[in-house]
């Protein structure tokens, strides 16, 4: 979400290094280009929210996940013709084996192992091993082989979790298309359906929980709230797809348009009269990104969701995380799932990124898989 902001008044520092000209000229962006472009250009809006653009690590090789620290760990993808954008996709997604899975068949990713084969026992303790099933939806730019997603996926495999760790289009070894939010969610949604399909197979089907962080909270809350529809319109199934066990949400925010209103980098135009006018309302107004997780969370009281949240990320604001967190509860009636906030001091120095760090996060994310078997 950091790329939402990107004109402050940089004029101060470059009136004194390279002249009122140029300082002037950064002033008419701030002041015009810039809210005509959040106003008018779509394109330009979803560049800032989804920043696909930005791809870290470079030169990766997702067939070798290892080579990035990843231990048990294959590369596959899925592939279907898109309804958002009527063209064929290919999704790329890793299966990361639980810690006791992974001690157990080691033997099988020492050197060069076939890949079908690889595929056929991974999916086998996918299905047989009754541990819990991890879904990670990821946030904004860079992709599912960032360095704090990467410790993301440690911690779950130390809690001998499976992982399901995917991109979306746009993103990494997917589809090269410019994302959308119908798309990214459809693109979830897919994945989705293949694990449930999957475990399907399973005498007792082991727990699935998903896991968004940042943008991924709202990718998640718009599949989630939105599960039954989806499945007809979508994957046009008679029977809906089954709401996984648990909702978790790292820094999650309640809309897109509070997220842009209340970002910290806000304030360096929030001054302008136009500011709510062209800065905030088209993502209130723009169905291709409002991103409502307020709106959809209310539509699935069943699900029980952790919010988990640092009060000093800069980038996703707790403000609007616990907005979030009232708004579902003033949806919830007496009977309904619970939902928890779990907020971090400024102290603990988390940030946007590192609650993967948190000294009590085993216990709590423990204690909810637990709780929602």
């Amino acid at each position: 979400m950091r790329g939402l902001f990107i004109f402050g008044p940089i004029y101060i520092i470059v009136t004194v290094v390279l002249g009122a000209s140029v300082t002037a000229s950064i002033l008419v962006i701030q002041l015009a280009i810039a809210p005509l472009l959040f106003k008018y250009s779509k394109t330009f809006r979803r560049n800032l929210i989804f920043a696909n653009i930005a791809k870290w690590p470079l030169y990766v090789n997702y067939d070798k996940p290892a080579k990035l620290g990843i231990d048990g760990a294959r590369n596959f993808s899925i592939n279907y013709h898109s309804k958002v954008d009527k063209c064929a996709l290919k999704i790329g997604i890793w299966h990361i084996l639980p810690r006791s899975l992974y001690e157990k068949n080691k033997g099988w990713f020492d050197g060069d192992t076939d890949r079908e084969k690889l595929g056929t026992l991974m999916n086998s303790e996918l299905v047989e091993s009754n541990l819990p099933i991890m879904l990670y939806c990821h946030g904004n730019s860079n992709t599912r082989a960032a360095s704090h997603r990467l410790l993301l996926y440690k911690f779950f495999q130390k809690m001998d979790f499976h992982t399901i760790a995917f991109d979306y289009r746009g993103y990494a070894d997917s589809t090269n298309v410019l994302p959308s939010e119908d798309g990214v969610v459809e693109d979830s949604l897919k994945v989705y359906e293949w694990l449930v399909t999957t475990i399907s197979k399973a005498d007792t089907k082991p727990p699935v929980y998903v896991w968004g962080h940042s943008l991924g909270t709202g990718i998640s809350s718009h599949l989630l709230g939105n599960l039954q529809r989806l499945s007809e319109d979508v994957l046009e199934r008679t029977t809906p797809l089954p709401q996984p066990n648990g909702l978790i949400l790292e820094a999650p925010f309640n809309n897109l348009a509070d997220e842009v209103e209340f970002h910290p980098l806000a304030k360096l135009v929030r001054w302008l009269p136009y500011f709510e006018d062209t800065f905030v309302s088209p993502f209130r107004s723009c169905p291709e990104h409002e991103f409502k997780s307020d709106s959809h969370l209310a539509q699935a009281p069943s699900l029980p969701i952790l919010i988990l949240h640092a009060k000093d990320d800069i980038i996703v604001p707790f403000y609007v995380g616990e907005k979030l967190y009232d708004a579902v509860v003033a949806s919830r009636r007496s009977g309904d799932a619970p939902i928890t906030l779990h907020s971090y001091p400024k102290e603990d120095r988390l940030g946007h990124k590192y609650i993967c760090n948190a000294h009590d996060l085993s216990e709590l994310v423990g204690d909810f898989v637990k709780r929602h078997r």
